[in-house]
């Protein structure tokens, strides 16, 4: 019998980012995981950033090349923490390392992490 699927570190996936309040962002879609497959199962929940084919150019936009069928950019100021099985997370792909990285570093300047580090 094959394991059930738990996210892990740099996946891609779909995720049901439904209900949503205010500007965030809704529908089912595809999400960036940053969080560890260890903390995921342990958890029940994932640390991810939304995927949106809605390009609008901002600085806080990661392009993520050829991973999907569509032009889309991982929105790194959007970071959610979710329940992975409530929401029906599905595997798509893995993300490229660089893409991983650089929404990482994004999401890390937006916190101020660089100031704690100087």
């Amino acid at each position: 019998m094959q394991s059930p699927y738990v996210p892990d570190r740099k996946d891609i996936i779909w995720l049901d980012f439904d209900p949503k309040k205010g500007r965030e962002i809704g529908k089912l879609r595809p999400a960036l995981v940053l969080s560890s497959q260890a903390l995921n199962q342990q958890t029940g929940m994932i640390i991810c950033l939304p995927i949106s084919t809605s390009i609008r150019g901002g600085m806080l936009e990661v392009p993520l090349g050829d991973a999907l069928n569509k032009p889309s950019v991982v929105v790194s100021n959007g970071v959610q923490t979710l329940d992975w099985k409530q929401r029906k997370a599905q595997f798509i792909t893995k993300a490229k390392d660089h893409v991983y990285k650089e929404a990482v570093l994004k999401l890390a300047t937006l916190m101020g992490v660089d100031q704690l580090l100087s």
